[in-house]
């Protein structure tokens, strides 16, 4: 069973269709966003979403004014003749993209204001109309009560996976933007229990450990990308369309080269090259969490007024305080990779192949240091890598 949730919180203190072209920009955010990070964390296992950071700070871009609307602008990679409605709308179907079933799905979003505090009413609209967004009064200068009742909110929204993101918060906070995902799949193809077997990682060129290690025989997508270095594997979940894909550097050593490769890549161009094949895939199991303060990375995407004493929300309140800014972005998430899944295929995967053997079938084996991302043909939900146990 495969099982993700991710929590993440902007805090501000003192204070159409999916179209090809917002696809390929949600996708260069990603991407730039997960290359940040896993740089600064070669050392740990990193797990983001994505696509709920975007309509967190979307739904503060519509907020913003002036310099901090426009880095927010550029950062997200919204076109320039795009409105900040037209924007706002593309969340609004992103959102709305995936059809529920037996899996869970679930994004929430919602705000927090500082009693006494009218959000304008405008942007109390776009947030329920498009973002999906509720609002409701806090009291931040109790901070004890504050921090429980964001937690609790969050570990709702996650099904208790994420728990206690937040420690503390600022009295002085006039409004904090909440965004929580949830995902709960079983694999099409499952793994056998019996096939799971203790089997060496290499965490660098040199030393191995031995982990617990699954192992499928089975008919996939799989491709190899001369280009990354890389090869790759595409894992289908049942009754949704998200899949994920196990991107795997052909050295031992070669993850931090991967992910700068990766870095802006047309997830379409690569998709198009898969080929449906038999595979022997053995691939670790793992279970983690990830949390991280996101303000140093957004900082380095050219996303830095709104945390400075510059910043310009002043389309969030009905009468703006000063000095509005950002001062926190905490996100955590967890994540649990195993073998449970539906005991037969989905029919929809194998329509019209053949299922004999090739003469030279395909191996994936996952024994160093790997990136994964969960995703579909509109957007990136999850992005990680693994490099330890």
């Amino acid at each position: 069973m495969k099982w993700l949730c991710f929590a993440f919180l902007v805090q501000l203190v003192c204070i159409a269709k999916i179209s090809c072209n917002s696809i390929r920009e949600r996708n260069l955010f990603a991407t730039e966003l997960f290359q940040t990070i896993a740089t600064e964390n070669q050392q740990q296992n990193v797990i983001i979403s994505p696509v709920a950071i975007q309509t967190a700070l979307g739904l503060a871009y519509y907020g913003a004014e002036g310099k901090t609307a426009t880095e927010l602008q550029k950062g997200l990679h919204a076109t320039a003749h795009q409105s900040k409605e037209g924007l706002a709308k593309s969340y609004h179907n992103l959102l709305h993209s995936y059809v529920k079933s037996k899996t869970i799905l679930e994004i929430a979003n919602k705000i927090y204001t500082r009693e006494g505090m009218a959000i304008a009413p405008e942007f109390r609209a776009v947030a329920q109309k498009y973002f999906d967004s509720d609002a409701e009064e806090l009291n931040f200068e109790n901070e004890t009560y504050a921090v429980r009742e964001i937690n609790q909110w969050l570990a709702e929204k996650t099904n208790g996976r994420i728990q206690n993101i937040l420690t503390n918060i600022d009295p002085s906070t006039n409004v904090a933007l909440v965004n929580a995902i949830f995902f709960k799949a079983k694999w099409a193809r499952p793994f056998m229990d019996e096939e799971t077997s203790e089997r060496d990682f290499w965490l660098n060129a040199k030393q191995a450990i031995k982990v617990p290690t699954m192992f499928a025989d089975n008919w996939y997508y799989y491709a190899d990308y001369p280009e990354l270095d890389a090869k790759a594997i595409e894992l289908f979940f049942e009754n949704i369309d998200l899949t994920m894909w196990f991107i795997l550097p052909n050295k031992r050593d070669g993850l931090l080269e991967l992910e700068q490769k990766l870095k802006g890549v047309d997830f379409k161009a690569l998709e198009d090259r898969w080929e449906w094949k038999s595979v022997a895939v053995y691939l670790p199991k793992f279970k983690f969490e990830f949390d991280t303060d996101l303000k140093p990375a957004l900082q380095k995407l050219g996303i830095e007024t709104m945390f400075s004493g510059a910043a310009d929300f002043s389309s969030i309140f009905q009468h703006s305080p000063i000095n509005t800014r950002i001062s926190q972005v905490q996100h955590k998430a967890f994540i649990d990779v195993n073998e449970i899944g539906c005991e037969a295929a989905a029919a929809s995967v194998v329509v019209g192949v053949p299922m004999s053997l090739p003469l030279e079938p395909k191996t994936f084996v996952a024994d160093h240091p790997f990136a994964f991302i969960i995703r579909d043909k509109y957007a990136m939900y999850f992005a990680g890598h693994i490099v330890k146990f």
